[in-house]
């Protein structure tokens, strides 16, 4: 993949080139988002549970990439996996946006299809932690994958939960087999 930037009379201090191909997906383990390792290198870890939303990780595009690991996949998943979107326009867009590829399904039909929970009012629901009944909040100290943007220790509610950031492909995948999963598996 290559992109041009084009500016009359610019100078560039650098020029970089990379192979993606040989990128790896990545999660960021507990406590820090700067504590990353490769999803592969943890897959002996057992999950309780996958959040799939937030500010970050709540997009309309998120949706769609998780959705598209289900379908592909055909299978349930094997924990909770709670989704929230980021904003009214997201919630919508889950019901009425049909997946490429999906013979018309939407968001919502897939992740039912999948086992998923419904997906909840926007908010930012367990992402700030909140009182014991908000949605989603780790109320024990559960091992979660998540598409939030922060994993610091009580930031989705218990103090000793662990969470693992991931992009929403990864956890997924993570979903569908209750570890923390490189979603290359469920993509080929």
């Amino acid at each position: 993949m290559t992109y041009e930037v084009i500016a009359i009379n610019s100078r560039f201090l650098a020029e970089y080139h990379f192979d993606i191909s040989k990128l790896e997906p990545l999660v960021a383990k507990h406590h820090s988002p700067g504590n990353r390792a490769l999803a592969r290198e943890c897959e002996d870890v057992k999950i309780d549970r996958v959040y799939i939303g937030s500010c970050t990780g709540g997009k309309t595009e998120d949706f769609m990439a998780a959705a598209k690991v289900f379908l592909a996949s055909g299978k349930k998943v094997k924990v909770p996996t709670f989704l929230v979107p980021a904003m009214q326009k997201v919630w919508m867009d889950l019901y009425t946006i049909p997946v490429p590829e999906s013979d018309g399904k939407t968001c919502s039909q897939i992740f039912e299809d999948a086992g998923c929970d419904a997906p909840a009012s926007p908010s930012c629901g367990a992402c700030m932690g909140g009182p014991r009944d908000t949605h989603a909040r780790l109320n024990e100290p559960q091992v979660c994958v998540s598409t939030t943007n922060r994993n610091f220790p009580g930031r989705m509610g218990h103090k000793e939960g662990q969470i693992y950031l991931a992009s929403p492909y990864t956890a997924a995948a993570s979903a569908l087999t209750g570890h923390v999963t490189d979603l290359r598996d469920f993509l080929q």
